[in-house]
């Protein structure tokens, strides 16, 4: 563990300082954490009335562990760049000069750590947290810990294991619609700014009312899958995406069909069913392994919340922050708040 860490991380259970005493770290009330492959473990006991998240820890667990090294290139080269535009930075130029003079970057929900790791890369010296719920911390560890302004923790976003008003940027990218109550989780990480930082998060939006019947109906099914059961689903899934998709066909529709949110207009048939009635998603680019995971994604975690504009809106304003920019796609809104100063 790089000693810079602990000017940020804190006590998940009662927010006071750490101190590290050989492989543990330890709060003045006796909780005791260990550090164990360089990654400080802070995940809190379980609070009576708390919601475990055993079942997302697992299913996110599994998801990342299928994804394959040779797979990451196409991952980062379809992300970095969705990123960018969603927060309003337009490319990575415009993030860089962004986190210029940040001192400390949180990316909560860091995954297997490409996205900590880009921002340790372009922010200069400022210090960056990956904060992940599950043992994948490990290997972004591994895979990108050398960089010396880097972090890794293993924590939750519910109780980050963090020092309140110490961060200039906090992004919780397609994230916190799978915690137990994202409205919750924005309060918690949008705290933990700085005077004048600034909140990057996306939540999924809330889609038709069939899709959302069918979506609703399939998680059901889902959630109870093990890994195994759910990726022979998302398999046919991802297929029938597949297919749609390869047979190219559009249709018209001169009168739409309010009732179901479809308007009038020309519609690809595949995009029709994916927006209007079922996620089955493919992208060719992506290929079948991630188009799969994509799909697993949706379907298989305990916790996947949609929400509306309005909903994420009220939540900025809630929080007393100011919007910097906000984007609004049929998968999702992503906001990019300010902290007053």
């Amino acid at each position: 563990m790089k000693p810079e860490l602990l000017d940020l991380i804190a006590c998940p259970h009662d927010g006071r300082d750490l101190r590290q005493e050989g492989e543990e770290l330890v709060c003045p009330d006796g909780h005791r954490f260990p550090i164990r492959d360089g990654v400080p473990r802070l995940l809190p006991e379980p609070d009576a009335g708390e919601i475990d998240q055993t079942g997302t820890s697992a299913s996110f667990g599994a998801k990342w562990a299928m994804v394959e090294s040779d797979a990451m290139p196409q991952i980062e080269e379809f992300q970095y760049p969705w990123y960018d535009s969603r927060y309003g930075f337009g490319d990575e130029q415009g993030l860089r000069d962004a986190l210029a003079g940040a001192r400390a970057v949180l990316d909560a929900g860091s995954g297997l750590g490409y996205d900590a790791a880009r921002f340790a890369r372009v922010c200069g010296e400022g210090q960056v947290v990956g904060l992940e719920l599950t043992d994948l911390v490990t290997a972004a560890e591994r895979e990108f810990g050398s960089q010396p302004n880097l972090h890794f923790v293993q924590g939750d976003i519910m109780r980050p294991p963090f020092r309140h008003g110490r961060f200039d940027y906090v992004s919780c990218d397609q994230v916190i619609h799978h915690t137990p109550d994202a409205e919750r989780a924005f309060g918690i990480l949008a705290a933990l700014l700085r005077p004048g930082g600034a909140f990057a998060t996306y939540v999924y939006r809330r889609k038709s009312p069939i899709r959302e019947y069918a979506d609703d109906y399939l998680r059901e099914r889902a959630i109870p899958m093990s890994p195994e059961e759910c990726v022979e689903f998302s398999e046919g899934i991802t297929e029938l995406g597949r297919e749609l998709s390869r047979v190219g066909a559009k249709i018209t529709l001169e009168r739409g069909i309010p009732l179901l949110d479809i308007p009038a207009g020309e519609h690809d048939v595949q995009r029709l069913i994916y927006w209007h009635f079922l996620k089955c998603f493919w992208n060719e680019d992506l290929g079948h392994r991630v188009s799969m995971l994509t799909n697993y994604d949706w379907y298989h975690p305990p916790y996947a919340s949609r929400h509306t504009p309005e909903e994420l809106l009220g939540w900025v304003a809630d929080a007393g922050m100011s919007v910097a920019h906000l984007d609004e796609q049929d998968s999702g809104i992503s906001v990019r708040a300010l902290a007053p100063s």
